[in-house]
């Protein structure tokens, strides 16, 4: 009777079932400061890395700097990506062909790639320089108004590193 007794209890109380686990973890919300931060971080980490590859193909004084960049540029891009992804949220082209502030269109690409060899360094700075200062911008927007916490430091850390490689692009 004891043991009859123990298992209504259980029953009754659903202790020692086990918790109905959601077919699906919810996802994290992004913000429109989030979403607007990841949709222009994407199209200007991409242009900048074309133009940064432009360095392997000369005889660049910027190469070192292009290689350093590379390497944030990339882990930036995967790290939103995964935001987005986790979000649940699909990347958007909504700036695809758009000259936007900090994007590097294919027209200065080809401008670039095409120039001198006595021009190619200052064209790229020229546009690198631009791109930095406009990543920069975009940063202290998601800081001021972003709600997703890794975007948010991911904003911080742009803004740091731009800023240190815009002084980099400057040194002689």
């Amino acid at each position: 009777m004891r043991a009859f007794l123990i298992a209504v209890l259980f029953a009754v109380t659903a202790c020692g079932a086990p918790a109905e686990v959601p077919a699906e973890a919810p996802r994290a919300a992004l913000s429109p400061t989030d979403l607007a931060f990841a949709d222009l971080v994407i199209p200007q980490n991409e242009s900048a890395l074309a133009a940064l590859a432009l360095t392997t193909t000369r005889d660049s004084s910027l190469r070192p700097l292009a290689q350093r960049v590379e390497e944030h540029y990339r882990a930036e891009l995967a790290q939103v990506r995964a935001v987005l992804a986790e979000a649940g949220t699909q990347e958007s082209d909504q700036h695809e062909g758009h000259d936007m502030p900090g994007m590097i269109t294919a027209a200065e690409l080809a401008a670039a790639a095409h120039a001198t060899e006595a021009d190619f360094d200052e064209q790229v700075k020229a546009l690198l320089r631009n791109q930095f200062e406009e990543a920069r911008t975009v940063a202290r927007a998601e800081r001021e108004s972003g709600t997703s916490e890794r975007l948010v430091e991911l904003s911080a850390r742009i803004d740091s590193t731009r800023a240190e490689f815009l002084a980099l692009l400057e040194k002689p």
